[in-house]
């Protein structure tokens, strides 16, 4: 079974590979030998935050059972750094398969998106913000990972 998805490329034309081959810039909050975890360029909130595996794969059906528990479970540990960081109180989670699900960039991928009680019942504009502001809170976002 596939899933419909206009936005399918080769590896080698993706823009989550081309940034993991650091061939395009990112503001970086974590990485490990499976997953890194970099700032959206287009934010819902201060500290949306997209975690992916390194490993490319359009969606949710191309990883393993242990693969997707290793990207939640990065997405948990940069939830808590986030929360912290923006003085949040609380994030969503959103991990979209396929075009009709509006997936983007066909890479598998989970936003964390940090919220606090103003946001509650109100719809988030995407933002375009500054790569210097995105950089400092993916500094922030880092720092408060070595305290959780």
């Amino acid at each position: 079974m596939k899933i419909k998805n206009s936005a399918s490329v080769a590896p080698e034309n993706c823009i989550f590979c081309k940034i993991i081959a650091r061939i395009l810039p990112a503001a970086i909050v974590y990485e490990n030998e499976e997953f890194i975890a970099f700032m959206d360029r287009s934010p819902f909130s201060t500290g949306h935050t997209l975690v992916c595996p390194k490993k490319h794969g359009e969606t949710i059906w191309d990883m393993t059972e242990p693969e997707i528990g290793g990207l939640f479970t990065v997405a948990a540990k940069i939830s808590k750094a986030i929360v912290k960081a923006t003085e949040s109180d609380g994030f969503r989670f959103v991990q979209n398969n396929g075009e009709a699900a509006n997936q983007v960039v066909a890479h598998v991928h989970v936003h964390v998106i940090p919220v606090k009680m103003s946001h509650k019942g109100v719809y988030m504009d995407r933002k375009n913000p500054p790569m210097e502001d995105l950089q400092k809170t993916a500094d922030e976002i880092s720092s408060a990972l070595g305290t959780i």
